[in-house]
């Protein structure tokens, strides 16, 4: 399919809604707010999938509900769901920098072999390399020199969050191949989990948000790091595959420590230091790829 959007755009887009997915913890570190990040989590599915939903609606988009009853639309859906209940699970057991490394390393693995299976997108050698690169780059930024992780039900659970992770990346990007607007097929996945979310709420913690400060991070997570992160997300989707944008979004726990370090007073190690440079490098190297293959016509 032609696509109106470069594969340089699409890059962009992608960082742009990787800086916004950086700023979730930090808020949430600022908020001060007595609840799980599970419900945290419910809510800014919630909030974030109603407004992708209005959103379209607005734009005049009536197949948004329909869509969600599709293959692709119900197995997005589930992948929201599942990356938001085991990303949390995973972090409770294993800690935030084991349970990060493993969610977000494993998610391009997953994605590019979904893809495969689903798209028939291949994965140069190349951008194999360069996601290697970039992945030993978020190794040391958030574990550091240690190389010992052992099979948990906290692993395990990260592992299922990269699965969820690349199960809504790969069918959204299925939608957006078959004709489906960016945004509405972004819509489906998060829209689509809302009434499932809305019950983790319901069932569990939801006093926080009668709370000012409860209320207003569910905005902000909803609004901001979901809603509009998910659009420019979704724009990346048209041009780029779906495993080159799963490598991209690892740019976002780079941006969550510089923000922790300038916002809350967290101290940088050298080692982290080490880490984003890996990450930074190997990310603009993955951008020279992709458009020099888009100068080729090798997608």
């Amino acid at each position: 399919m032609s696509s109106a959007i470069s594969a340089k755009a699409g890059f962009g887009f992608v960082v742009l809604a990787s800086l916004l997915f950086g700023t979730t913890g930090t808020a949430q570190q600022l908020a001060q707010i007595d609840a799980s990040g599970l419900f945290v989590g419910a809510a800014r599915q919630v909030i974030g999938g109603a407004a992708l939903v209005l959103l379209v609606i607005f734009w005049g988009e009536r197949n948004v509900f329909k869509l969600m009853l599709t293959k692709n639309g119900a197995l997005a859906a589930l992948g929201t769901l599942l990356y938001q209940v085991t990303f949390f699970v995973g972090i409770s057991n294993n800690g935030v920098s084991v349970g990060t490394v493993v969610a977000l390393g494993s998610a391009p693995l997953f994605t590019a072999a979904l893809s495969y299976l689903m798209l028939k997108e291949r994965v140069r050698l190349n951008q194999a390399l360069t996601f290697i690169i970039v992945a030993v780059g978020i190794w040391f930024l958030l574990v550091g020199f240690t190389f010992k992780i052992s099979l948990s039900l906290g692993v395990i659970s990260s592992l299922l969050a990269g699965a969820g992770y690349a199960l809504y990346t790969v069918n959204a990007k299925a939608m957006v191949n078959a004709g489906v607007n960016s945004t509405t097929a972004l819509a489906v996945a998060f829209g689509g989990a809302v009434p499932i979310a809305a019950l983790i709420l319901l069932f569990g913690q939801w006093r926080w948000l009668a709370e000012l400060n409860g209320i207003g991070l569910a905005l902000y997570l909803g609004l901001i790091p979901t809603a509009l992160a998910y659009f420019f997300f979704g724009k990346g989707l048209v041009s780029l595959s779906a495993a080159t944008v799963a490598t991209i979004t690892l740019l976002e726990p780079v941006v969550a420590t510089l923000l922790a370090v300038a916002l809350v007073g967290e101290n940088l190690l050298l080692v982290q230091l080490i880490g984003i440079g890996i990450v930074i490098a190997g990310l603009a190297r993955l951008g020279q790829l992709e458009n020099r293959a888009e100068k080729l016509g090798d997608k």
